[in-house]
């Protein structure tokens, strides 16, 4: 055997088990939010999982098809390196996405856990956009001014405490 095809089967074990273990812990990780975030206040409506599902079933085709053709072990190490980094994005924006809402400690929205001592403001427009206190902005798409109206009132009550 090669060692090329040595590298390339250690590469795909690697990334295989990552994959495994990010699907098994997910669970875990949505139930850690959870337990950050506090109570709920408000639920906002949850994305659709349509994306999520997509690349879950995508990255094993990407890594097998990566595999079959023979482009070099240093490519599909590349590929590797780039898949793990989907499955963790794609594993920690599917925590939050799972839990959207206003809760006492943070807002979970926009695939992302926003603590409330940490925004610094908010702009209306199309979207609501959370500005933070380092000046990363954050947009989140609500589903009508029903949800615009909860998180501004929420909002502006995290200010006040």
């Amino acid at each position: 055997m090669e060692t090329k095809t040595i590298v390339q089967l250690a590469c795909l074990a690697a990334t295989t088990a990552f994959y495994s273990i990010m699907l098994f812990t997910q669970k875990a990780r949505r139930a850690k939010v959870l337990q950050k975030a506090g109570d709920c206040l408000y639920e906002l409506t949850k994305p659709a999982k349509s994306k999520t599902m997509m690349t879950l079933f995508a990255i094993p085709c990407v890594l097998a098809f990566a595999f079959l053709i023979d482009y070099g072990a240093y490519f599909f190490i590349l590929v590797c390196a780039v898949c793990s980094l989907g499955i963790f994005i794609v594993c920690k924006e599917d925590a939050c996405a799972a839990n959207t809402g206003i809760y006492k400690n943070a807002l979970i929205a926009g695939g992302s856990y926003i603590e409330w001592n940490k925004i610094k403001g908010v702009k209306e427009g199309q979207f609501l956009e959370i500005e933070l206190l380092d000046g990363k902005k954050i947009p989140i798409q609500t589903s009508g001014s029903e949800e615009n109206a909860q998180l501004l009132k929420a909002l502006e009550t995290a200010r006040a405490n």
